[in-house]
């Protein structure tokens, strides 16, 4: 019988599960920000299972990096309508 390969979101798991003890030393807010990184590895997990990397930490990574740029990118575009809009009242 064949192996069975545990997919990309269970890979994601398994790393949390990794580095739980580092999440549990670090404060509760912190804890709650480590969580919302490995969430938004599991959101790209799709792109994860297709790249199919024997190592899956580095797709994490950047599946994190991304959604962090994405978050970025939203609030400057934000900050700048909201510039844009307090100039053309003054």
């Amino acid at each position: 019988m064949g192996r069975t390969l545990a997919t990309f979101t269970m890979q994601v798991n398994q790393a949390l599960e990794e580095w739980g003890k580092f999440k549990r030393a670090l404060r509760k807010e912190d804890q709650a920000i480590i969580e919302l990184l490995f969430a938004d590895a599991r959101y790209h997990a799709q792109a994860g299972a297709y790249l199919a990397p024997t190592d899956p930490f580095s797709a994490m990574l950047l599946s994190m990096l991304l959604e962090e740029r994405k978050a970025r990118l939203a609030l400057e575009k934000r900050l700048h309508e909201l510039e844009t809009g307090f100039k053309a009242q003054a």
